[in-house]
């Protein structure tokens, strides 16, 4: 993915549009990206809300097109974005466990089940398994207060667990970097989770 695009609106404009959870952004966002029926569309997205703006945050492979809401600014990465060593960083993350489900007579069943992280000490272990699956490791860590968000989907509710994680980190394994950065870090990518956003440091 190659392009940030920055949309802000005012809350109460966001509130008119429906914009009023993860969902509802994200579906807003799909269709900034026209494609035919079962075509991927890939993109990260991340939403801060200060209670009177709303800035949405896009990481995309292509320009998104500019939808009647908001402004939309988009600007390409510039190739040696990723070369550096040392980034202070920020990530909106949906920290869960898998949990083994079995069936009436015993046998594991093939999806487990996600259950949410809250503490402090399981919070950082997860960052941590993260970093070395993506190829760096946290030089320091702040760990903000678990957030439950609802929303809603096909009449359907739901919840997700949102922690925000900022610190700075190192590179071990360019590769495997590159690849968080493009796809993401942990699950619930398509409710506003798990895009990183960096800062090189030199």
């Amino acid at each position: 993915m190659t392009y940030l695009t920055q949309v802000s609106i005012d809350k109460r404009d966001a509130l008119r549009h429906q914009l009023t959870d993860g969902y509802r952004w994200h579906q807003a966002f799909w269709k900034a990206f026209p494609a035919p029926p079962g075509t991927p569309r890939p993109f990260l997205s991340r939403v801060d809300d200060d209670g009177q703006m709303c800035r949405a945050y896009l990481l995309s492979d292509r320009i998104p097109a500019v939808q009647p809401w908001g402004e939309w600014a988009t600007r390409e990465i510039v190739p040696n974005f990723l070369e550096y060593v040392h980034y202070r960083f920020e990530l909106r993350a949906n920290p869960t466990v898998k949990r083994v489900v079995r069936n009436e007579v015993g046998e594991r069943k093939k999806n487990g089940r996600r259950t949410a992280i809250y503490k402090p000490d399981q919070l950082n272990e997860w960052l941590q398994n993260k970093a070395r699956q993506h190829g760096f490791t946290l030089l320091n860590v702040e760990i903000g207060g678990p957030v439950t968000q609802h929303f809603r989907r096909k009449n359907k509710h739901g919840k997700h667990v949102c922690v925000d994680f900022r610190g700075t980190l190192q590179v071990q394994n360019r590769d495997r970097f590159k690849d968080a950065f493009q796809t993401g870090i942990g699950p619930a990518k398509a409710f506003g989770f798990g895009m990183i956003v960096l800062q090189p440091l030199g």
